[in-house]
């Protein structure tokens, strides 16, 4: 039983290839290399274009099947899955996000099959009523699952309200691969395509460009640097929402749009976080983000908020530096401080990549959900 292959569905509702949806995609290919047989599930609208969960799927190697879906709870997408489950027979459903979450529960009360769901950060749910319906919505279906994660222990104590409040809720941390390094004179052509100057110093965020995540408190601190660091600096920010026009606007605001590059959605992340000399994350909310994580194991010193699993992640400061959230002027203290040292950016540097090999590694978040899988398995009497 303990070294048996283990046949599990991974299963998210697709709406941009995200945080989650790397969690998802290096869990999978974790499990994968284990010589478990892997599938991810695609739940998609059909007005989404965006292909990107996809082929980052595909890229990997890794099987995946899509659920084509017309609104928001399209009964054809739950007979889809359900056949799907008939068809294969997985020892266990794993969801990620309300909606993945309802469709796994109703596909699978005919099977009876092993349900866990991680729960990653609701949205914001004191201003967006939508949001709080979903996260009640989330919350009754979770009720059915035989196993919830949280992926940070304040999402665990989020979780443990209502009649959750006795349940044994796991944390498992995300974690991330450490990708080999970008080939020679990347740098040099990066800032040739951009016309970053050879001696400004690269700071970067990974984000959405949405509320939540503060782009527009990083602006301002990167504005009141303009001119008084002993080196220019240039702001890359990749990832794309629906701020993007209101943060453009704001950057010729505060006359900084010649140093401001919005990239938008990027499939060569890892190769451009090795070439950033400071990452910034300046986010109000997170559960444990997975740019923060890929930035520290790529080698990148780092500012970030003191929110969700952030200072976790940090070792409490001692791993990146951790300022209080929507504090533009603690943020620009922070990151000039860095810039005008580079021993203590190469130590944060080497901090930050230590911490992810004890802690937050892909083969550390893989071994714990194998552990639940295997005991959800036992628990359902299956083989």
């Amino acid at each position: 039983m303990e070294h048996s292959r283990l046949k599990i569905l991974q299963l998210r509702s697709h709406a941009g290839f995200y945080g989650v949806e790397k969690v998802v995609i290096e869990l999978a290919a974790g499990l994968s290399a284990r010589g478990h047989d892997i599938t991810i599930g695609i739940i998609q609208g059909m007005q989404l274009d965006d292909q990107d969960f996809q082929t980052m799927a595909a890229k990997k190697g890794l099987a995946y099947v899509v659920f084509p879906s017309a609104r928001p709870f399209d009964r054809q997408t739950i007979i889809r899955i359900r056949n799907f489950i008939e068809a294969e027979r997985p020892q266990v459903i794993h969801s990620h996000g309300y909606k993945a979450d309802v469709f796994a529960w109703v596909a699978n009360r005919a099977f009876g099959l092993p349900l866990i769901s991680t729960c990653h950060p609701w949205l914001d749910t004191e201003r967006d009523y939508r949001a709080a319906f979903y996260a009640l919505v989330d919350k009754v279906t979770l009720l059915r699952f035989d196993r919830i994660v949280a992926v940070s222990e304040e999402v665990r104590q989020r979780c443990r309200v209502g009649l959750f409040r006795k349940s044994s809720i796991p944390v498992i941390a995300n974690g991330v691969a450490v990708e080999p390094p970008a080939p020679a004179g990347w740098r040099a052509e990066l800032r040739l395509q951009l016309g970053i100057p050879s001696t400004s110093l690269i700071v970067g965020c990974v984000a959405r460009l949405t509320p939540e995540k503060g782009h527009c408190h990083l602006l301002r601190a990167f504005a009141s640097l303009k001119g008084k660091s002993s080196r220019p600096m240039a702001l890359l920010l990749l990832g794309d929402g629906e701020e993007s026009k209101d943060l453009k606007d704001l950057c010729r605001q505060l006359e900084i749009a010649d140093q401001v590059f919005f990239l938008g959605h990027r499939e060569d992340v890892p190769a451009l976080l090795a070439e950033m000399d400071l990452f910034v994350l300046p986010s109000l909310s997170e559960g444990l983000p997975m740019a923060l994580l890929e930035a520290m194991a790529a080698g990148v010193p780092v500012v970030a908020t003191a929110v969700g699993g952030v200072p976790e992640a940090l070792d409490q400061g001692r791993a990146g530096l951790l300022v209080p959230a929507a504090d533009p002027g603690a943020l620009a203290t922070a990151m000039a401080r860095l810039a005008e040292n580079a021993d203590e950016r190469h130590a944060l540097a080497r901090s930050g990549r230590h911490r992810i090999a004890a802690a937050y590694s892909r083969e550390i978040m893989t071994e714990k959900y194998e552990k639940e899988y295997r005991d959800l398995v036992l628990r359902k009497g299956g083989s």
